[in-house]
């Protein structure tokens, strides 16, 4: 940590549970570089009100027991003041806990509504699961689309589920044709069968529920066969390094957290931080982008009182925010209550992506901006 010359008092400590290693944790690899570039750029300014920051991560592993063991360490240090949670496999076997020890969970990303949007000690400021979901069909929409299909993860029967229970009335809403799902194994040898039935369905959308290396698959596969159609993606999901190396490949898709590219001043500051202190991590990744926005809501949060910090004043602080967008760095207004779980987060950028380009283009919402932010920072909502 880089305290720098003139920080005096004790840390101000924020944990952050992550999954470092485990079977989805090349997803968020950007996040804990973007928490140490934030805790090392926050102390080089002069820290919150002079007091040095101090993030202290630990791996969650994509599983329940060893999320619970690494979890309890950050709980037990009384020192930590918050905790941020990045895991969507193992956040549900840690929110029943982190309740009970009535710690302040200040995000950073999250998709279990039963932990997000249920438990009063949860602060979200992201989209959920089927908020993220749903929303490539409101990207469909402003790609023009017509015929929307998905392609699914054989190996969850969540994906299944979800795509079953939220594309067919978000399309019927918006007027595009459902062609259903078609399940995608990622062990397969190859994608013949499913893009072929894509094209009997005259899908021109393919809404990817999958990992990574499978969507590059898949999207590899149907364009040899013909596809000429627009592919999508969210959060997470959407890696431009992998995806920009498909040759012919477009993409239309959505972020839950601000978009790395854009040119507004609070990014700019953002790309400058992990630039000087974690030049070899590649950031354009919105597990970067929600850890980075959490960590600017929690000193937004805290400043007011930097010299007496604990976790009661942090959730104190959190519970008296009041439409709070951060210049556009939050995807809508946010405001939390006395006792109440955080409200659902209906707002997300959405975007445009060819192979062979350098950045995404942010497509503008069809009407007024989400968060009130212009520009590249604007967001669209769920219908």
């Amino acid at each position: 940590m880089d305290e720098g010359a003139d920080l005096e008092g004790d840390p101000i400590k924020i944990g952050f549970a992550v999954s470092l290693t485990g079977p989805q944790s090349s997803s968020v690899t950007a996040a804990p570089a973007a928490a140490h570039a934030w805790e090392q750029q926050t102390n080089s300014e002069g820290g919150i009100g002079g007091r040095p920051v101090r993030v202290e991560i630990v791996d969650t592993k994509n599983n329940a027991s060893a999320a619970q063991a690494a979890v309890k360490t950050l709980v037990e240090d009384e020192e930590i003041v918050a905790i941020m949670l990045m895991d969507s496999v193992a956040e549900g076997a840690v929110g029943e806990y982190l309740q009970q020890e009535n710690i302040p969970v200040i995000g950073s990303s999250g998709y279990n509504a039963a932990v997000w949007n249920q438990l009063t000690n949860f602060f979200t400021q992201a989209p959920l699961s089927s908020t993220v979901i749903s929303s490539l069909v409101t990207a469909a929409d402003a790609a023009d689309a017509e015929e929307f299909v998905s392609a699914v993860c054989a190996e969850s029967a969540t994906c299944a589920d979800d795509a079953a229970s939220l594309y067919e009335p978000a399309t019927a809403a918006y007027d595009l044709g459902y062609g259903g799902y078609v399940t995608v194994a990622a062990n397969s040898a190859n994608y013949t069968a499913e893009c072929l039935s894509f094209q009997e369905k005259d899908a021109d959308f393919i809404a990817l529920l999958v990992t990574v290396d499978s969507a590059v698959r898949v999207m590899t596969d149907c364009i040899q066969q013909g596809y000429e159609g627009t592919f999508a993606t969210s959060s997470t999901s959407f890696n431009p390094e992998k995806y920009g190396a498909v040759p012919n490949m477009n993409m239309v898709g959505t972020l839950n957290a601000f978009p790395w590219w854009a040119d507004a001043a609070p990014v700019e500051r953002f790309r400058e931080a992990m630039e000087e202190y974690e030049e070899d991590v590649n950031y354009e990744s919105s597990s970067a982008t929600a850890a980075w926005s959490s960590l600017e809501l929690f000193a937004s949060v805290v400043s007011a009182d930097p010299e007496t910090i604990t976790r009661d004043s942090v959730f104190a602080g959190y519970r008296a925010l009041d439409g709070e967008t951060l210049d556009g760095l939050l995807p809508q207004p946010i405001s939390y209550a006395e006792g109440e779980p955080s409200p659902s987060i209906q707002c997300f950028w959405q975007f445009e992506f060819t192979s062979g380009e350098d950045d995404p283009t942010l497509l503008a919402p069809a009407g007024e901006s989400g968060n009130g932010a212009e520009g590249d920072l604007a967001t669209a909502c769920s219908a």
